[in-house]
């Protein structure tokens, strides 16, 4: 008998990706070998495993592929050297053990086993080492916390492939300075854009995000680069993480726009969605992001946080979960986790994947105030405070950070003066700085000098004439009897944005009061509040543990 057909008929149909019928084929011919030994080479036998294996890979049966990969390689470390390949005209060449050995690397990827991953990887030697192989033990390093092999790595790649420009990302990211990054990548090109756009992650990553922001904005106005999806997204990370939610929203809107498919930072799109009440923007873009792949962590925490902004907490740890499984090292799905386990009152459990998550991005201010937010939810106020500090050295002195640090401070009357000067040096920095702003309003009422707050709120509106300012300002108006300058300032505010519902409430509140109701009993029932609502003027809702 003659095997040479056969085996060229299942290298063709494993050629034109006939996975199954290849499967089937090569599950009876490996029978075959075994009771025929003379029928397949043991190169042929090799081959056969390889198919078999690659069909359980495709139907996602990792485990067994694995094992199955393992039985040809140890096949194919006993076949001499000289009979290691094997040809057809028009067909692939044989199989290598570099082959067999990527593959197993693969299927450990996927079974969540880094460190057979790695051990598999580097049992192929630097001389055989392909750039593939390099940029994935890159990876395996750096996700393993080595970064000074993770380094070595990725400066090979980028030494072979100038134009990996990923790698030069990753590079930054490990502490690299963007000037060295740009001397390895030492090509002659056109591409004017290239070393700012290398510039601009370095500034970002180096945590001077407002200088970030302006590079980003500069690449993005480039003729060449207008409209470019990914620079847009990094545009808007910069300017999330420089406190400017609103131009984040406005940027991540426009990459939607250019490309509705995209999933990459769209979980930070969905959070910001959430955290600005745009609920129905928010349940369009996750059910158009799980229609694209439900095997990506970004579609099941936009699906968590439209569940959380409906006050379901409990399905959206469950969706969490479900992206954390995809990823563990998912920043945006930890967080999400642990905010909504704060919600149902599991605060302990909570601290757990807040910690992770500040762990694994720890340049991210917003893993340090949720964690800051469990503590004090907690009334662990020194761990609060501890943590708050931290921020200070990871992030730099930002308003944000001293914000934070002004509100973990925060544990009673005792702390008002260091608070308030904590926020006025966040002012000094950012006079628009809305939280410090809040804060400082708060311990004025507090302390019932109102009319501090009120000049506070004046300066405030004359940069920034927002609906909830305006709303604040006429609830100080109230505490001083100012009645028709309140009235002035609910309207205002109403006109800004008409489903203020603060507004409506203290309009209706002053009514009220006009027909004849008693301003004073009133005020100790619903402007003042009792002790357990002491965080809020009427009808504002004041900095609470999830405020941040």
């Amino acid at each position: 008998m003659n095997s040479g057909p056969v085996m060229e008929q299942l290298r063709k149909m494993h050629m034109l990706g006939l996975y199954t019928s290849t499967e089937l084929l090569s599950s009876l011919m490996i029978t075959m070998a075994k009771n025929c030994h003379d029928f397949f080479t043991m190169v042929n036998q090799c081959e056969m495993l390889m198919y078999n294996a690659d069909f359980l890979f495709e139907n996602k049966e990792y485990q067994k592929a694995e094992a199955v990969y393992h039985k040809a390689l140890q096949l194919f470390k006993s076949i001499p050297k000289g009979k290691q390949k094997h040809t057809v005209l028009g067909l692939p060449q044989g199989i290598s053990d570099i082959d067999i050995k990527f593959k197993i690397h693969k299927c450990c990827i996927l079974l969540n086993n880094d460190s057979d991953a790695l051990s598999i990887l580097e049992s192929i030697s630097q001389k055989q080492r392909s750039m593939k192989v390099s940029l994935c033990l890159a990876k395996l390093y750096q996700k393993l916390n080595l970064e000074k092999q993770a380094v070595a790595c990725y400066k090979e790649v980028l030494r072979n492939c100038p134009l990996a420009l990923d790698c030069a990302i990753e590079l930054l990211q490990l502490g690299e300075h963007p000037n060295v990054v740009i001397s390895i990548m030492n090509i002659n090109c056109s591409l004017d854009w290239l070393v700012p756009f290398i510039k601009a992650h370095g500034l970002r990553l180096n945590k001077d995000l407002n200088k970030s922001v302006v590079a980003f904005e500069g690449l993005t106005r480039r003729v060449s680069l207008n409209g470019n999806v990914d620079l847009l997204c990094s545009l808007a990370s910069s300017c999330y993480h420089a406190g400017n939610t609103s131009a984040a929203l406005q940027h991540f809107k426009s990459a939607v726009f250019q490309n509705p498919y995209r999933l990459k930072d769209m979980d930070l799109y969905a959070y910001l969605l959430s955290e600005d009440d745009q609920n129905e923007e928010l349940e369009k873009l996750a059910l158009k992001m799980i229609s694209v792949s439900q095997h990506h962590p970004e579609p099941w925490v936009a699906l968590g946080y439209h569940a959380k902004s409906k006050g379901d907490f409990t399905k959206a740890m469950y969706l969490a979960t479900r992206a954390t499984d995809l990823n563990s090292k998912c920043v945006q799905a930890l967080l999400l986790k642990g905010v909504s386990l704060c919600k149902s009152g599991e605060v302990r459990t909570a601290v757990t994947y807040l910690r992770h998550a500040m762990l694994t991005a720890p340049n991210r201010l917003d893993c340090y105030a949720e964690l800051v937010n469990a503590h004090k939810q907690d009334q662990r106020n020194n761990e609060a405070l501890n943590v708050a500090k931290s921020a200070l050295d990871a992030v730099g002195c930002t308003p944000d950070a001293i914000v934070l640090w002004a509100w973990a401070s925060l544990f009673d009357s005792s702390s008002h003066d260091q608070v308030i000067r904590l926020v006025e040096r966040a002012l000094s920095i950012n006079p628009d700085h809305r939280r410090a702003i809040e804060i400082r309003c708060m311990i004025a009422d507090k302390q019932k000098k109102y009319d501090d707050a009120i000049k506070v709120l004046l300066d405030a509106i004359q940069r920034n004439g927002s609906s909830i300012y305006h709303t604040m300002l006429a609830d100080f108006f109230v505490r001083i009897s100012k009645f028709s300058d309140a009235v002035e300032h609910y309207n205002i505010s109403l006109s800004i944005n008409p489903n203020s519902a603060e507004a409506k409430a203290g309009l209706d509140k002053i009514e009220s009061l006009e027909q004849g109701d008693t301003f004073e009993g009133d005020q100790d029932e619903e402007f003042v509040g009792n002790d357990q609502e002491e965080n809020r003027i009427t009808g504002v809702p004041w900095p609470h543990d999830d405020w941040f």
